[in-house]
């Protein structure tokens, strides 16, 4: 577990040196931009972005054939920042909401880790890592969602004319739609395929007594009334602002802080242990 924890420790650095590197050189200091010499960040963000790919590989390896469950506040950051880095790379006013959203949800599994494994069965069938890996994906897409939400609300509450207001939200508001769409489907698919799962191991489709099926239960109940009220255009720009902001808290609340432990001061390795380690694999070879 050496090496999963200090990269993700490593990511969480070159996060957090990104978001400061892009606010220092921004020439207006208000939002996340790469251009000129800010192009720094974005190297430093895709370099975060490597360390948490293989520190993540290194949690499915290390737990495989079981499944690497209560470990989304690790995989999280990735999904986000691999889905939004397009938003990101075009020096979108947005891209700061998403940079600190992965700084933030990093930060938090540094100091609040949830590091165990329980015995799931039959963890080697395909519908346990889609249950897994669309689970987390869904996640992803309701937070993105949630921060243009965010902006949303962010130019209402600004002193711009109704017609400015409008005129963004109304560009918005498709983005929104989107994105929750994603998320809500993968968020099915989630669901489905952890029924087969639980059918396949426990001979049943679901297992009540789980307070986790209750809660992603209650977030999918959520976002199927949003999405409904929203194709029926029942809702103005302003109050679907507002609800997609208050999923993506509901979500927060109910199917991230579960999944974490303890706070905890990270434990980063001294030098006389990683000369051991070092000492050990030069044995070995």
């Amino acid at each position: 577990m050496f090496f999963v924890l200090n990269m993700f420790y490593l990511a969480v650095l070159l996060y957090v040196l990104a978001l400061c590197t892009s606010l220092f050189f921004s020439k207006t200091g208000r939002y996340f931009c790469f251009a000129g010499q800010n192009r720094f960040s974005i190297y430093l963000f895709c370099m975060g972005l490597t360390a948490n790919f293989f520190s993540i590989a290194g949690r499915y390896y290390f737990a495989f054939p079981l499944m690497p469950m209560y470990q989304t506040p690790f995989f999280l950051p990735f999904f986000i920042g691999i889905l939004s880095i397009k938003i990101i790379w075009q020096e979108d006013k947005r891209a700061l909401g998403m940079v600190f959203a992965v700084c933030f949800l990093s930060v938090t599994a540094v100091l609040f880790p949830n590091d165990f494994y329980l015995p799931f069965l039959k963890s080697r069938t395909i519908f346990s890592h889609i249950f897994f890996l669309s689970g987390v994906a869904a996640k992803a897409c309701l937070l993105i969602a949630g921060v243009h939400s965010f902006y949303d609300i962010f130019i209402i509450k600004r002193n711009y004319d109704i017609h400015t207001i409008i005129h963004n939200i109304r560009i918005n508001k498709t983005v929104v739609k989107n994105w929750i769409t994603a998320g809500f489907s993968l968020w099915t698919i989630s669901i489905f395929s952890g029924e087969i799962w639980s059918f396949l191991g426990w001979g049943s489709p679901v297992v009540w007594d789980d307070p986790a099926i209750l809660t992603t239960m209650a977030t999918w109940l959520y976002y199927v009334c949003y999405l409904h009220l929203h194709y029926l255009k029942t809702f103005n720009y302003k109050k679907r602002a507002y609800a997609a902001a208050a999923g993506t808290i509901l979500m927060l609340i109910l199917n991230f802080y579960p999944e974490l432990g303890i706070f905890q001061i990270p434990q980063i390795p001294q030098i006389s242990q990683i000369s051991q380690i070092f000492k050990s694999s030069w044995i070995v070879l």
